[in-house]
């Protein structure tokens, strides 16, 4: 069975609020990284890296899981 989602190490690039930026996947993708509203909003600095999940469906969006 394919997984729905895929676990991987994104790093910031742009912020864009305290809950979405733009970050490059491990292979240099550009994606969009976000956060949900419904947790603590965070600042991250260009360059840290993050773990996030990506959707199998969506390889532009990634959930950033700190």
């Amino acid at each position: 069975m394919i997984p729905e989602t895929v676990d991987t190490v994104v790093t910031i690039q742009t912020p864009h609020s305290d809950r979405t930026w733009h970050a490059a996947l491990p292979n240099g993708r550009l994606v969009l990284a976000f956060r949900p509203e419904e947790v603590e909003p965070i600042e991250l600095e260009v360059g840290t890296q993050v773990p996030a999940r990506l959707t199998v469906y969506d390889f532009s969006r990634a959930l950033l899981l700190v």
